[in-house]
């Protein structure tokens, strides 16, 4: 019965972001149930967790029922919708230019599908098999969904001398009392469905993360002009990353989360900026808002979406008060939701003099230890060569390379000038936090190669 339970916990959110989203995408979107599909279910576990904390928020006890039949009420209302627009639920089948492809070709994708759903089963069962490890989601992250799941309320967390003072009347302690509420609040929506604290099939929301992530980032890359096999080749690179598969089979961390949210609101605004689709937008805002309830780095991520909707082609003009409001915005959401509103604050008390060694860390973590394959080389060799592309930095690729050339200043500034950069050098948050930046890098370099390949193939054929 636990199994049923958690995969029904499971279905819930997936069935809840894509049946809506499958109402906004255009029909003709190149990979499309990969797009609606990966999309929707990354949107519906970032939903479940609020949809929890907002029912506390009103008094409601955190149970699996009322949260469940919350979610469940808007399923049937994107059903009854779908009946109303005579909207088929299930997409089109299969993306059309895969059949165009040669023989050759299309038994290397499938080969490398094969290697993607080994790669999801074999993390599947080490979650399956191992209870809570990991030690920041133990010391930082589980405290607060196991406090949360026994008294079915999110009880407050603060510091450990405010918690003194108060003799624990009332509120709880760890290491992290101010992070965000949304990766705990997951685990508690797997254990209210399963109706006891389980470690193992709690963390299963990151394998379906992890399995949302790559329908996201293939589709999005078709949906850039990539053909299947390049968006299939780079979507294995990206799902076979080493740390990322860590994060997946030592569950518990947020950081997958937050790479996944971001990458995704990277690759919706880029294909917005080409399209002009509506749908793209309203993902790209929701995931920038998303980013900042699941962790701190959040805040910076959403940021730098500001420069990139600046340098918009058409759009400057409206640009400045667009960007106004955004920050306005993120900094309201950054205040109410992470209810931490000294963060900027705090991170500026932080600065200190240049650390040597957080570059030398930062340095090995990236080219030297195999964390993310041969990423670090890739973007040493792609980037160069994309400067010889003409118009690919300067307006193709100028949205996109603004933000995430923003988020890498941001991440250098955080490990090379403030305390943080022990985290660097000892190697303990650097990894981390590239992950959240890695998606979104190899999303680039994936159109940036495709690019390349074009005009190779264009210069052969002239020949």
């Amino acid at each position: 019965m636990d199994t049923i339970f958690a995969i029904l916990a499971l279905l819930l959110p997936i069935f809840l972001g894509g049946l809506w989203l499958n109402l906004l995408m255009p029909q003709q979107a190149p990979a499309r149930p990969a797009l609606v599909w990966g999309n929707g279910t990354l949107i519906g576990l970032l939903l479940i967790p609020q949809f929890l904390w907002g029912l506390d928020a009103v008094g409601i006890p955190l149970s699996f029922f009322s949260t469940g039949l919350l979610a469940s009420a808007l399923i049937a209302a994107a059903i009854a919708v779908h009946i109303k627009r005579n909207t088929p639920i299930r997409s089109i089948a299969c993306d059309t230019a895969f059949s165009t492809l040669p023989a050759s070709h299309r038994l290397l994708f499938l080969f490398l599908l094969f290697l993607v759903v080994l790669r999801f089963a074999t993390v599947g069962l080490e979650i399956l098999w191992r209870p809570l490890f990991p030690w920041d989601a133990t010391m930082h992250w589980a405290t607060k969904a196991r406090v949360w799941f026994e008294f079915r309320s999110i009880l407050p967390f603060v510091d450990n001398n405010v918690w003194l003072q108060m003799g624990g009347d009332g509120v709880f302690t760890d290491r992290h009392p101010d992070y965000p509420h949304t990766v705990p609040l997951l685990q508690v929506w797997m254990n209210l469905a399963i109706g006891h604290w389980n470690e193992s099939l709690m963390n299963l929301p990151w394998l379906v993360c992890l399995i949302a992530l790559g329908a996201a980032f293939y589709s999005q890359l078709r949906n850039a002009g990539t053909g299947p096999l390049v968006a299939m080749g780079f979507t294995y690179l990206l799902l076979s990353m080493p740390l990322l598969n860590i994060h997946v089979a030592l569950a518990g961390y947020a950081d997958l989360f937050l790479g996944a949210t971001y990458c995704a609101g990277l690759m919706a605004f880029h294909n917005w900026v080409n399209t002009r689709w509506r749908s793209q937008a309203l993902l790209a805002v929701f995931f920038a808002l998303a980013c900042l309830v699941i962790k701190g780095e959040g805040l910076p991520w959403a940021l730098t979406f500001i420069p990139a909707l600046l340098l918009v082609p058409r759009t400057r003009h409206k640009a400045l008060k667009l960007a106004a409001l955004g920050v306005l915005g993120l900094i309201f959401l950054a205040i109410v939701m992470q209810k931490n509103p000294l963060i900027i604050k705090q991170l500026l008390a932080s600065v200190t003099e240049f650390h040597p060694d957080g570059l030398s860390g930062t340095i090995q973590a990236v080219w030297l230890h195999d964390n993310f394959h041969l990423l670090g080389y890739l973007l040493l060799a792609i980037i160069p060569m994309g400067l010889t592309i003409p118009g690919a930095f300067t307006k193709t690729y100028l949205s996109i390379s603004a933000a995430l050339l923003c988020a890498v200043l941001m991440f250098l500034f955080l490990f090379l000038f403030t305390v943080y950069g022990a985290g660097a050098s000892n190697f303990t948050g650097v990894g981390r936090l590239c992950i959240q930046l890695a998606p979104g890098l190899l999303f680039l370099s994936a159109m940036l190669c495709n690019d390349l390949l074009a005009r190779s193939r264009a210069t052969e054929a002239v020949r």
